[in-house]
């Protein structure tokens, strides 16, 4: 019997050992056994291809196993199982264990989550969506190699012991084995009354995210480029194959990195009627996404070109520069600088909805893309003095170039200074030229865009002031 099983279930070794000690044993058994644990637990199933950008990491394929060797925050240390069997740092997010005890069941389902304990278990199930009825499974932070059922029932969540057996089974109560966690699960969807509670839904993931804001690429698809600049491209794209979004893409060797979580972060916290929000972003691999909602319309330069643009009227305009300037003051109390404020980064959507884009995002940027010496590709007419001449943005030079763009909405699109290149424009604004009155524009209102392009920047209003002094001329015209 002993033979038998040692040939057929090797797999069990340790557990011969302990009924039938070897005669000369050469290696401790709880050496085996912690050995053969290892290889097993740390066996992890790529979710997601990856492409290393460093030497420090380590590129693989979808559905590509590999042995996790340590866990290193946000990241993993990987290794191949074959070829030259390199290793390196993999997204955490991008992979899931796929070993358990007889190595022979892939958890790559909806409801297992990798949380580290009990608390976050109970944490997320308890977070909407999710509601009674929902439930995971994790692993077992008590008993390694083991794995727990945690069910949310209606305020409260309970918790079952997923064990396995010596033959490698899994169950919950001792007389109902199954093959794999699958088969128990689907199980206990249809005979919860055996556990009191109900399995009806798959606990939501997007809940649980050490940064909810990061997604996978794979649930983004670019479905049509609405145009590019300074920053990248933007597209028109779905979400999960469902949602339509906009989808703006960087270059990893355009973005100056040490910002950029800085300024993501910010772009995180910004909530307005008049700013375009943020859905998601993708920062693992190339291009980088920003995710943000789309607007019908366009970019407000292009809609003020267009069919519509020739039939607003007065009203109309107001409409549009207040929102833009509602926006900006928002910005202003959040200590945001645009530094590209323009008709171009302002969308438009459904009746006549005004919403600032790309605020921040020229921090992105590397220093030596947005400089002078670079082709110009500051956009000169829109931008304040000071900033040409010593490189200093501030809520001072964004209101600059919301002058401009007021400009731009009562020219219906107009570029600024045209005829004249941005040389002659930095010469005449030297010599204290401004740009002339719109036609369908007031005298009120331009003298409040004058006010913008002061030379001095302490002396041009707040956008708190200007949206004051606005509100003043929109309530005496009405």
């Amino acid at each position: 019997m002993e033979s038998f099983l040692r040939e057929r279930l090797n797999c069990l070794n340790c557990l011969w050992d302990k009924i039938w000690p070897p005669e000369n044993p050469v290696v401790n058994v709880n050496t085996i056994s912690s050995t053969v644990q290892h290889i097993y637990t740390d066996l992890v199933t790529a979710l997601y291809s990856f492409d290393a950008r460093s030497t420090d990491e380590l590129t693989i394929e979808e559905g590509e196993e590999l042995y996790k060797l340590s866990d290193e925050g946000e990241y993993i240390l990987a290794r191949k199982q074959t070829g030259s069997m390199e290793s390196g740092l993999v997204p955490a997010s991008y992979v899931a264990q796929s070993g358990l005890p007889g190595g022979h069941y892939t958890i790559q389902d909806p409801w297992y989550f990798e949380v580290a304990s009990r608390t976050d278990a109970e944490r997320l199930l308890m977070s909407p969506p999710n509601a009674h009825g929902s439930f995971l499974v994790h692993p077992s932070d008590s008993t390694p190699g083991q794995y727990s059922l945690a069910v949310r029932n209606k305020d409260k969540v309970t918790h079952f012991c997923i064990s396995v057996s010596a033959r490698g089974e899994f169950y919950i109560q001792n007389e109902k084995l199954f093959a794999s966690i699958k088969e128990l699960i689907s199980f206990y969807k249809v005979n919860w009354k055996l556990v009191k509670s109900p399995l009806f839904q798959s606990c939501v993931w997007v809940a649980y995210q050490r940064d909810q804001w990061e997604r996978p690429r794979i649930e983004f698809k670019l479905v049509k480029k609405l145009g590019a600049g300074n920053f990248g491209e933007v597209w028109e794209g779905l979400w999960n194959n469902k949602d339509k979004v906009a989808i703006k893409t960087f270059k990893q060797d355009h973005i100056n990195e040490s910002d950029f979580k800085k300024e993501v972060d910010a772009l995180k916290s910004l909530c307005h009627k008049n700013l375009i929000q943020l859905y998601a972003v993708c920062t693992v691999g190339e291009p980088v996404y920003i995710v943000t909602e789309l607007m019908s319309k366009g970019s407000l330069q292009q809609f003020l070109r267009g069919n519509e643009g020739h039939h607003l009227t007065a009203a109309n305009f107001m409409h549009i520069i207040s929102q833009v300037g509602d926006g900006m003051v928002y910005l202003e109390s959040k200590h945001v600088v645009h530094r590209d404020l323009a008709a171009r980064n302002v969308l438009v959507g459904e009746k006549l909805v005004c919403k600032i884009a790309d605020f921040g995002l020229a921090r992105l940027l590397k220093d030596d893309l947005y400089s002078l010496q670079c082709n110009m590709k500051i956009p000169i007419k829109w931008t304040a003095p000071e900033v040409l001449t010593y490189g200093k943005y501030s809520t001072k030079s964004d209101i600059w170039s919301y002058g401009i763009m007021i400009y731009e909405v009562f020219m219906l699109g107009q570029p600024p200074y045209q005829g004249m290149n941005n040389q002659e424009v930095m010469a005449k604004l030297t010599l204290g030229y401004r740009l002339p009155k719109p036609d369908q524009c007031s005298p009120d209102v331009y003298k409040l865009m004058l006010e913008c392009w002061q030379e001095k920047p302490s002396q041009r209003p707040s956008f708190y002031e200007f949206v004051l002094k606005l509100t003043a001329i929109q309530h005496s015209v009405q």
